[in-house]
Parts: C-alpha cells; sequence; structure tokens
C-alpha cells in the first residue's frame, strides 16, 4: 500500500458517537430517531454539517439520502462508505450510526492529513433504513434502483402511510425514484456495523469480516377451525385452529435446524381473539433466513409440502436474495486487519443492511465489530469504545487499500 495510514482521532469518533447519541433520546431510555421524525431529520442535519465541516460537498437526493463528496485526483468513480443514522423505536447508540462516524473519521483523518485518493470518496447517511416504513432500507433502495413504488402506499410502523412520512420530511414521495445511481456511479462500498448478535464476543475476536447477508424470505400461513363456546364445546367436537398451527409452528423449528439456517414465526394473529371463544382462524408470519439459495429453496419446499399435507394455505410475503461480498474486498479487509495486527472471524451477516441493496451498483463488503452480550435494537446495545476505535482504524486501512486495487 504506497498511501501511509493517517491518523485516525478515535476519540473524536466517541465524542462524535455520544453527541448523535443525545438527539432523540427518550425519557424512558434508547432513542426515538424513528425515520423522518423531527429527531430522525435533526440527527441528520447534524452529520451534514460534519460533513460540510470537512469542505465536502453535501446534497440531500431525492429520496432523502444524505450524501458528502470528498475529490479525488483521478477521474474514477467512488468508494462509498456509510449506513444510517435512523433507529428502531428505544434502539441504541451504534446500530448504523457507528457505520457514519466512522466513515467521518476516516474522511477527517484525510482532509487533516491534506491526503486525496485516486477516487472520489461519497459518505452516505442512507434514510430509513431500519424496518418502520413498510420494510427497511428505503434510501438504499432509492439509490440502487431497487425500490418498489408500491411501499409509499403501505402502512408504516404507525399505521401512517408512509407517503404521509416522506411529505411531512419535505420528501416529495412522487419524485423519489429520481434517487436512483447507475453502476457507473460507484467502485465499491463498505460499511462497518455492529455485529448485533454474540459470535464476536463468544470467539474473542475484535473484527468480523462478512462474507455475505443472509436472503429473507417471509410468508403467511392460515389455519382455518371452528369458532365457538369455549365452555360449551367438548374437546372431542373441537375445530381449533391453533391447535391445528401449533405442530406446524413447531416443525418449523426442525426444519431450520436441519438446513443449518434460522427460521422464526414471529406473529400469530388469533382470531376471533377472545379468551371464551375456540379459535376459528391463526395467521402464522413465518420468516427463514440463509446465505445459500438453494438451501433456503429446500427448507421453503420441505414446510411448503408440510402446508399442503394438513391443507392449510402457504403464501408467500417477500423474496430478499442473498448477497454475497466481493471476494477482493474481503481480502483486503483481511489485509488490512493483519496489518494493524487484529484478529478476524470470517461470518455471515443474519441481518439486512444497506450494503445489500448497494451490492445492486457495485462490489460491496461489510466490517463488523462486537455487541456486548449480543443485543441490539435495545437501550441496552453496547460496543465498546475500543471496538469502535478498532473498527474505525479497520476501515480507514480498508479504504486505502480498496483505492489501489479496484
Amino acid at each position: 500500500m504506497t498511501n501511509t495510514l493517517p491518523f485516525l482521532d478515535g476519540e473524536q469518533l466517541l465524542e462524535d458517537l455520544e453527541t448523535l447519541g443525545q438527539i432523540g433520546r427518550a425519557p424512558e431510555g434508547g432513542l426515538l430517531r424513528i425515520a423522518f421524525s423531527p429527531a430522525d431529520q435533526e440527527g441528520r442535519r447534524w452529520v451534514a454539517q460534519q460533513m460540510a465541516a470537512l469542505d465536502l460537498q453535501v446534497t440531500t437526493d431525492a429520496a432523502g439520502n444524505t450524501i458528502g463528496r470528498y475529490p479525488g485526483t483521478v477521474k474514477l468513480p467512488a468508494i462509498a462508505l456509510g449506513s444510517h443514522t435512523d433507529t428502531v423505536p428505544h434502539g441504541g447508540l451504534y446500530d448504523g450510526a457507528l457505520g457514519v462516524l466512522a466513515g467521518l473519521a476516516c474522511l477527517r483523518a484525510l482532509h487533516s492529513a491534506n491526503q486525496r485518493l485516486r477516487h472520489p470518496i461519497e459518505l452516505i447517511n442512507f434514510t430509513a433504513e431500519e424496518a418502520t416504513m413498510a420494510g427497511g432500507t428505503l434510501g438504499s433502495y432509492a439509490l440502487s434502483g431497487l425500490l418498489n413504488p408500491a411501499i409509499i402506499d403501505q402502512p408504516a410502523w404507525d399505521g401512517q402511510l408512509v407517503r404521509n412520512h416522506l411529505q411531512q420530511a419535505g420528501i416529495d414521495p412522487t419524485c423519489i425514484q429520481a434517487a436512483r445511481r447507475d453502476a457507473q456511479s460507484y467502485a465499491a462500498f463498505l460499511e462497518l456495523h455492529i455485529e448485533q448478535g454474540a459470535t464476536l464476543e463468544a470467539e474473542g475476536s475484535p473484527i468480523g469480516i462478512v462474507e455475505g447477508i443472509v436472503g429473507i424470505r417471509r410468508y403467511l400461513v392460515t389455519f382455518h377451525g371452528y369458532a365457538n363456546h369455549a365452555g360449551t364445546t367438548t374437546m372431542a367436537r373441537r375445530q381449533d385452529a391453533l391447535v391445528a398451527a401449533a405442530p406446524f409452528i413447531t416443525t418449523v423449528r426442525e426444519v431450520a435446524i436441519a438446513h443449518s439456517i434460522v427460521g422464526t414465526i414471529g406473529k400469530v394473529t388469533v382470531l376471533p381473539g377472545a379468551p371464551n371463544v375456540i379459535p376459528g382462524k391463526v395467521e402464522v408470519h413465518l420468516e427463514i433466513r440463509g446465505l445459500d439459495e438453494t438451501v433456503l429453496d429446500r427448507a421453503e419446499q420441505q414446510l411448503r409440502q408440510h402446508a399442503q399435507n394438513i391443507h392449510v394455505t402457504f403464501l408467500p410475503l417477500s423474496n430478499k436474495p442473498p448477497v454475497q461480498s466481493d471476494p477482493r474486498l474481503l481480502a483486503t479487509i483481511a489485509d488490512s486487519c493483519e496489518a494493524l495486527g487484529l484478529s478476524y472471524l470470517t461470518m455471515p451477516s443474519g441481518a439486512g443492511h444497506d450494503a445489500m441493496n448497494m451490492a445492486a451498483l457495485c462490489p460491496v463488503a461489510m466490517i463488523f465489530v462486537p455487541s456486548q452480550n449480543g443485543v441490539s435494537h435495545s437501550p441496552d446495545e453496547y460496543t465498546t469504545p475500543e471496538a469502535c476505535v478498532n473498527g474505525a482504524r479497520v476501515l480507514l486501512a480498508t479504504l486505502l487499500r480498496v483505492d489501489e486495487v479496484v
């Protein structure tokens, strides 16, 4: 690597995390920087101000993504860094924010050293990454050209239409797809993120190199019974939809274990939903996640066959395919870790991220740092200062290497 590694100010990074962490803080704990809320907008403005202080060319696109551009010395596609600063309700300080602020720390290091790379660098604070707006990663969907416009008229986490939230934030819903960039815009995308799991902590590894982001498939499985009086209908005469659903629920666990994936039933709707009425209808919301598409196909087929055998409907709702990280970028991150004397673990990401959409435009890779006790999306979310700074240093070292090899 011909470029020397400029000084990365870890103390400033930690101070930035604390300052941003005061915006949207809820009295009962955690952060309420829900996408498009006043707190979210305030946080985004603060990040944009920090970008401008480094003389970045700061713009906001039609989807609300904030982009700070650091010019390069050669006319080349940009290397993009970034993540998001919106949160789930009562979320933590690190999810998303670390990736944005670590990218800012990298550009601050280059700016302080008066150092330019061959490629321009774009730091992107994506909008609405969390699944509060009828699904996650809305901003990166729009930027990568993958946005389904039907999302705009679906309900958000609070029951309002996504369209309403966009308008309240000053974003024109009819123009959001104008945020689309073409494949010539970017040479690579790198995202630093907390792991949101306990693997790195359990293995004692300071860095995770993400080999890919799992595919996510969701289904609605509906069981029909017959609603009747819970006190006067004998057990032998019952057609209880919830009893019919119970074996399927345990089958999901068995199938997931057998295929080395994860399977979750996170929502069960029991109708009519009264304590003195036998359930007449049960809707089960099922999700499976895995890195290998063929394995997901086999698991889906097994679950679908089970549903057919017991004569219940099995309706696919959504399918986000897995995304594989770029092998050259993975090798570059590994080289950076070794140069910094940091051990690493190669691992999949079980959560979705903006990187999975950016893969439609350019090679992508992610860097993980440990989450204490595997906790995320919680006021208790915590990543140590040392881990935050280590991640940012790996990101900077990787950025300089990628500038040479891409």
